[in-house]
């Protein structure tokens, strides 16, 4: 059976299921009306944004920002249900008439381990997050950005989610970062999590953009697109262990992310405007002093000082401006969520800005109890336009190679161009237009059964454009040549994913004290990447910029590529009084990069969760929660696109006659990587929930892990063929502490304090003898070390001479002792060269983040977040360019004997000896700190508004660190020295700190 057939059958039997029962319109049912107000039960304060619904209907509101709601509901008995982060769930009885109103209201109380959350993530459908086996993270999203408004969505996931790790590209306006959960799971397939929106997948891509021309490094990531401030809450599941049901690509994890929806009740608008400002901390002391001989007397100079006292500064304070407007509202039967956004933020250099277009479309349309139609619309026109960074100058590069010998010359001391001449001839952008779209059926036909149809599309398309004009001026300056004669290179990429996902659940009481709830499912991926790319140099005249009007162009390029995945599910969970959990699943996936030799991947899950503390056993009074809990789940990753088929390229034959040649051998026996976890841990909470403890211990192994091995010309195929061999594991603890040491009505104080912890081991590459592979730059992939991890020669011992020279210089002979670090010839080495030994991982071995909030007469709070991460290294490139080209400018180069001479003798190895730059990366960084407070509704009565706050935030404010580069966290993405595993600074723009003021009005 065709894949479009399958999915046809898969569409026909979920429409035909939805329409078995009729539905009865909604206006043919009496209702009656239930209103009421809900606050805090311990500081009596109102509570905004509460879910109140019906539980198994449709009918819902929140409550506004003065704790009020109010409910349409049907005659008779009803359940009346209230729901926020961070509270224990209330549920109450009442019984309405037809026309009546009923007042109803809830108090909350605060929870820092709240099993009656409800999840939506890694189930067949919600569920209470006292029925999970395994962890999962959830960021709300929205209260977090009324006390500290956040840029982007990994800003929101960086410290405050143990586990998940975010390592930025750039300081950069609209770059982005790599995302990793719980380590790198694989040699040579993405480590990226999976994302989804509202239930459906999206593009995930972490490096997209224009690359530059000498790493190949991009550095937008699409996950930003997504407008923060219609994100209700993210989400996240860790591992295979949750991502069964998710199937192929998930076992690096999955984050969720849901969208704000209306509720019924009056137009609720809100505005949020933010003005702030990003600049780059503290420039003349980071950026390195650098040295030269002049005159036959070594001179020195720090750049940024000597141009900001020539003015203008040489890095600039950006403006950031941002503008939202929504709207929510509606009645029982259908109710919306409407939202626009502007924003428009310059970075510290004038060739980096970001102006961006938002615009979302949520509604919800419920003609019954029994069904709901939802459907969502999303669309992102923007425009980023990034500076000249590594590989093709720009302010950065031509800083960090500051030359003395130039400081009284045209280049006023820079390396090579002056910066406003980089700014006026390398122009780096990617024009964005992205389409998301969803729609939802959810149908109840019965109160034992419910069924779930969802459709998403999600459409990127990019313009990546490298435009340098032509400026006769610039022709003659040898930074910059021929390139000043002009250049263009366009880009143009369509991505697509559609998805299909039906899902049923019945829910049964086999027992009074038993229940049952079985689950089946089947999902459908599609998706397509299409581009057409171009280029040209050399424009006959300033003035133009079309790709045509170039007069030497290379042969364009239109290839495309498509990924299909069906997959079926069946879980099944048992409940014993409501506190023990036993739930297994199974999973089905065919994958159109599966071999053809390979026939579809089976993935098995298992759960358990007991809430120990519910048991009338249970003795112990301070401990008032206790959730013990188990998972072991499977889940893969699928091959490259064409890594499995045998493929052959164009070629000219004889007398220019059509031919092709052999490319690529394929391998019709590849499968996915597959990915198998253990998960184990608890909840907690302590005195009443003034303190929670979430534990977690995982294991996780990656099997079949996809490697390359070198073909034999003989074969008739050159190059490399995928295969699967390789065995990866990763171990570690989770951590989430919740603390409310004060909890009063005009004081209180929140903290929390997560840590993560991940051991990465490669524990087999297939092949018999095989030790190790070459990952990139410095790196390899070594039996018994983390993946991705760097190999160099470590110096261990050297002395200086009366000149300053290194002399017995004695390397780590990888057996505890020391040796000659080369042979005969340093510059090609030989056979008594010192081994390469381990030096370090590129992902961190720990990281965690503290949070705190004090809230100050229910209107003032303030809150602050440290952000660690150590255990880890990262090249520093800019002082391999300093110290060992060009003739050298650091210090070292010109007075040895103040430095260790083990830094000494790398510096002078012609750079064969580099386990100097390869630096300990360790920081802790004030990574947030906010000020927000609520006027009082009497102060802007005139305006009509019902809630009005104001912020004052601050964004990487102070960082602690031993690093030696510019940046510990900047890096390269993609490219041949920022890849899968590469942690590589050189030239690149730090991470810029921030101020904002936001202003936040509801009417």
């Amino acid at each position: 059976m065709g894949s479009s057939t399958r999915v046809s059958t898969i569409l026909l039997a979920a429409t035909l299921a939805l329409l078995a029962v009729p539905v009865a319109p909604a206006h043919a049912q009496p209702t009656g009306t239930v209103r009421g107000k809900i606050t805090e039960a311990r500081t009596q304060r109102p509570l905004a944004s509460v879910q109140v619904y019906v539980p198994g209907t449709g009918r819902g509101t929140l409550t506004n920002s003065n704790g009020d709601y109010q409910i349409v509901v049907g005659v008779g008995a009803q359940r009346v249900r209230a729901e926020l982060t961070g509270y224990t769930a209330a549920e109450r009885s009442v019984s309405v008439g037809a026309g009546q109103t009923l007042a109803l209201d809830f108090q909350l109380a605060p929870a820092t381990i709240a099993l009656d959350e409800v999840v939506v993530t890694g189930t067949a459908g919600a569920t209470q997050r006292r029925a999970l086996g395994n962890a999962v993270a959830q960021i709300d999203a929205s209260r977090l950005n009324e006390v500290a408004p956040v840029a982007n969505v990994q800003q929101l996931l960086n410290g405050r989610a143990a586990g998940v790790v975010i390592q930025p590209a750039s300081g950069g306006v609209g770059t982005g970062a790599r995302i990793r959960i719980r380590g790198s799971s694989s040699f040579s397939l993405s480590n990226e999590p999976l994302i989804y929106i509202d239930g459906v997948r999206i593009n995930n891509a972490p490096a997209t953009g224009p690359a530059n021309q000498a790493f190949g490094s991009s550095s937008i990531s699409r996950i930003n697109d997504i407008n923060s401030e219609d994100i209700e809450s993210i989400e996240v599941i860790k591992g295979p262990a949750a991502a069964t049901l998710y199937g192929t690509e998930a076992s690096n994890g999955v984050i969720q992310i849901l969208t704000k929806k209306g509720s019924a009740g009056r137009a609720r608008w809100t505005l949020n405007v933010r003005q702030g400002a990003n600049y780059l901390r503290d420039p003349e002391g980071r950026f390195p002093v650098n040295y030269q001989l002049v005159d036959g007397q070594v001179r020195s100079l720090n750049m940024v000082k000597v141009e900001n006292e020539r003015g203008p500064q040489l890095f600039r304070t950006g403006h950031l401006q941002e503008y939202d407007l929504s709207a929510s509202g509606g009645t029982e039967l259908f109710r919306y969520y409407a939202s626009g956004g502007f924003e428009n933020s310059d970075g510290v250099e004038p060739s980096n800005s970001l102006r961006r277009y938002t615009g979302r479309l949520n509604l919800t349309l419920t003609p019954s109890d029994k069904l709901d139609v939802g459907g969502t619309l999303s669309y992102i026109d923007g425009l980023t336009d990034l500076s000249a960074e590594a590989g093709f100058g720009g302010r950065v590069w031509s800083t960090v190679l500051a030359d003395p010998r130039n400081l009284n010359e045209r280049r006023r001391g820079f390396h090579s161009g002056l910066p406003e001449e980089y700014d006026l001839l390398y122009n780096f952008s990617q024009g964005l237009r992205r389409t998301t779209g969803t729609l939802r059926l959810d149908h109840r036909p019965a109160p034992w059964f419910s069924q779930r149809l969802a459709y998403g599309t999600d459409v990127t398309n990019e313009d990546n454009i490298i435009f340098f004009p032509r400026v006769d001026s610039l022709v003659a300056i040898s930074a910059f040549g021929n390139e000043a004669l002009g250049y263009k290179e366009v880009n143009r990429r369509t991505v697509t994913y559609n998805s299909l996902d039906y899902s049923a659940t019945a829910h049964l009481h086999l027992r009074e004290a038993l229940s049952s709830s079985t689950s089946l499912g089947a999902q459908y991926y599609r998706n397509s990447l299409r581009y057409v790319y171009g280029d040209g140099s050399i424009f006959p005249a300033p003035g133009l910029s079309a790709l045509s009007a170039t007069t030497v162009r290379s042969q364009p390029i239109e290839d495309s590529e498509e990924n299909v995945t069906l997959g079926i599910f069946a879980q099944q969970e048992f409940g014993w009084r409501d506190r023990l959990y036993l739930t297994v699943g199974l999973r089905a996936d065919d994958n159109s990069a599966f071999g053809q030799n390979f026939d579809r991947v089976y993935y098995p899950k298992y759960s358990a969760s007991w809430v120990l503390s519910e048991e009338p056993f249970w003795p112990l009074r301070v401990v008032n929660t206790l959730k013990l809990r188990a998972a072991y789940g499977e889940s893969g990753k699928q091959p490259e696109t064409f890594a499995a088929l045998r493929t052959y390229a164009p070629e000219v034959g004889p007398g220019d006659s059509p031919a092709v040649r052999p490319d690529l051998i394929g391998n019709p026996d590849l499968g996915p990587e597959r990915g198998k976890e253990l998960e184990v841990g608890f909840d907690a909470g302590f005195f009443g929930d003034r303190f929670g403890l979430e534990f977690t211990y995982y294991d996780k192994r990656t099997e079949d892990a996809i490697l390359q091995r070198e073909m034999a010309p003989s074969a008739g195929f050159a190059g490399f063929q995928f295969f699967n061999a390789g065995e990866i594991r990763n171990r570690g603890v989770e951590v989430l502490a919740r603390a409310r040491p004060i909890e009063r009505r005009r004081l209180a104080w929140e903290l929390t304090l997560n840590v993560a912890t991940n051991d990465n081991e490669v524990l087999d590459l297939g092949q018999p003898g095989l030790r190790f592979v070459t990952a990139g730059t410095f790196l390899r992939h070594q039996v018994g070390y983390p993946v991705g991890g760097f190999f160099e020669k470590k110096v261990v011992s050297a002395t200086l001479d009366g000149q300053g020279n290194a002399v017995d210089v004695q390397c780590d002979n990888g057996q505890g002792g020391a040796m000659p670090c080369a042979g005969a010839d340093a510059r090609y080495g030989t056979a008594d060269d010192a081994p390469a030994v381990y030096l370090g991982r590129t992902v961190p071995e720990v990281e965690s983040a503290l949070g705190s909030t004090f809230t100050f007469f229910d209107r003032l709070r303030l809150y602050t977040l440290l952000d660690y991460k150590g255990g880890h290294r990262k090249i520093d490139g800019n002082t391999r360019v300093r110290c060992t080209f060009f003739g050298g400018r650091c210090r070292e180069n010109f007075f040895p004997q103040e430095f260790d001479p083990k830094r000494i003798a790398a510096i002078q190895s012609s750079r064969n000896l580099v386990d100097f730059l390869i630096d300990d990366a360790t920081f802790l960084r004030l990574r947030e700190v906010a000020l927000a407070y609520d006027l009082p509704a009497q102060w802007l009565a005139w305006s009509g508004a019902s809630r009005t706050s104001v912020s004052v935030a601050g964004r990487n404010l102070h960082t602690w660190t031993n690093y030696g580069g510019l940046e510990p966290e900047a890096m390269f993405l993609g490219g041949s020295r920022g890849g899968n595993h590469s942690a590589w600074e050189q030239t690149t723009l730090p991470q810029l700190s921030q101020w904002l003021v936001s202003l936040n009005l509801s009417f």
